[in-house]
């Protein structure tokens, strides 16, 4: 059997043969399909990268407090926009990232994403020479578009390359290397940045001079990626063809389904209680556990290497369980631990906050697989919005933080609980109530995707070529 053609973003007639090839591979049957195993690779790279660069985020907040001189309220600004950005480029109505995934492929988007961090790594330069916080602000606000722009690309990529069954699988295996970066990064940063922060000599300009370098060398290092992803073969994937080879049936989930729109919620909630824990550990082990800030941010370092060893030990075993039925169990670790932080006053429970970031690993893309599973044609545009909900982080520590001054740190994890409990309600049960249509079904389709349909007609009604009457599409376009 011949090597399956390699689609690219906006070719007609895609060869439906695309998906088989890729599930051979993925899934270790016979076949062809080496070819995907670069793409995949640079892909999983930028799971990686976004980890990274969101494990700077503290370490980079607290410089700029020690640095510019900017108050603890003013330092969560770098999170406001961090996180924000992802809601911009997810917005619910319009979804920007999932516009151009749908309208350019995942190639063009992925590239697109790179960009826009380069350009936001690049102009940290003029930012230092400006010693305005705002400068920097708006710059971290470009990277985390160009990031967003990102998971937007890849965490759907890696879902959609290959069965659907091995979607969430898959994912975890990813977002194991997205918690190596987030364990790296802080390491990395808090010499690069801290080296002359005690130095009473030095101007405010020169203990930003490793700041700026840091993020121009990343620059430097992202552009090289993003050549890489133009010369490399991105394929696109037929995501109607994927669930009609799977399953036989020629039907998709609605984006009305209530598994989508409870994954919404569960995913907003559990990212926030994710940042949100992070945010507070120091806190709780300086309040509650008594330890200095420096042994709490070493024990903060710890309970990140459990998230990432929680990540791999996760995909090990969904070989062997339903992935809806382990995170059921992970969440309802997480929320009992979270009781037990709450109710018992004891140093001790800093080292339990160790052990509940071990269970909230698998959390993020296994919500995110189970969240947007059939979607077909629309997969592109409901991924987006899942995305979206990581202005969860945003949202909940605020709320935290405001318990916490009238109540107590401790006090306030009494929110988190609220959060988990949802995540164990959608793993049991919300995550299994899909709602199906026909595949040719127009009722529930979104105003990108009917455009796309209407503009690929009118391309088709001027081609003299006549095309195959079948189910499958091209970058979510009926041919």
């Amino acid at each position: 059997m011949s090597e399956p053609k390699t689609l690219e973003a906006g070719e007609k007639n895609a060869n439906p043969g695309i998906s088989a090839s890729l599930k051979r591979l993925l899934n270790g049957g016979e076949g062809h399909g080496t070819q995907y195993l670069i793409p995949g690779a640079l892909v999983t790279f930028l799971f990686f990268l976004w980890g990274f660069s969101y494990g700077m985020l503290d370490t980079l907040n607290s410089h700029f407090q020690s640095v510019l001189g900017i108050s603890k309220l003013q330092s969560t600004w770098l999170q406001v926009a961090y996180f924000g950005a992802y809601f911009v480029m997810g917005f619910p109505l319009w979804p920007p990232a999932g516009h151009i995934m749908q309208r350019f492929g995942y190639k063009k988007g992925i590239i697109f994403g790179l960009c826009l961090f380069v350009i936001g790594a690049i102009c940290f330069y003029p930012a230092a020479l400006s010693l305005q916080y705002g400068a920097f602000v708006g710059c971290l606000f470009v990277i985390a578009c160009g990031l967003g722009t990102l998971e937007n690309a890849a965490n759907p990529y890696i879902t959609a390359l290959g069965s659907p069954r091995w979607a969430s699988f898959r994912i975890n295996a990813a977002q194991a290397f997205n918690g190596v970066g987030t364990f790296i990064s802080p390491l990395i940063a808090s010499k690069a940045f801290f080296g002359n922060t005690d130095d009473t000599s030095a101007s405010t300009a020169d203990k930003l001079v490793s700041v700026k370098w840091a993020y121009v060398g990343i620059g430097c290092g992202v552009f090289v990626i993003m050549l890489l992803f133009c010369l490399a073969k991105i394929p696109e994937i037929d995501m109607e063809a994927e669930i009609v080879e799977e399953s036989g049936e020629k039907r998709r989930a609605s984006m009305w389904s209530p598994h989508y729109l409870l994954g919404i919620v569960a995913q907003l909630l559990y990212t926030g209680a994710q940042v949100s824990l992070a945010s507070f550990f120091i806190n709780f082990g300086t309040d509650v556990g008594g330890f200095s800030k420096a042994a709490s941010s070493t024990y903060l370092s710890y309970g990140q290497i459990a998230f990432t060893v929680g990540r791999f030990v996760g995909t090990f075993l969904m070989r062997f369980m339903s992935p809806s039925n382990l995170m059921g169990i992970f969440a309802v670790c997480v929320t009992i631990l979270n009781i037990v932080v709450v109710a018992v006053p004891n140093p001790n429970m800093t080292f339990l906050l160790i052990v509940i970031m071990f269970f909230e690993s698998i959390m993020f893309p296994t919500i995110f697989a189970l969240a947007t599973k059939d979607f077909g044609r629309n997969y592109k545009t409901a991924s987006s919005r899942v995305i979206a909900c990581v202005c969860g982080g945003a949202i909940i520590p605020p709320l935290q933080g405001v318990i916490a001054e009238k109540r107590g740190t401790q006090f306030s994890f009494m929110l988190l609980i609220f959060c988990y409990a949802f995540v164990v309600f959608y793993s049991f049960f919300g995550c299994h109530w899909i709602k199906y249509v026909d595949l040719d079904d127009r009722t529930d389709l979104d105003e990108i995707q009917q455009e796309a349909h209407e503009k690929n007609h009118r391309e088709q009604a001027e081609d003299p070529q006549p095309v195959a009457d079948d189910i499958h599409h091209d970058n979510g376009k009926y041919n």
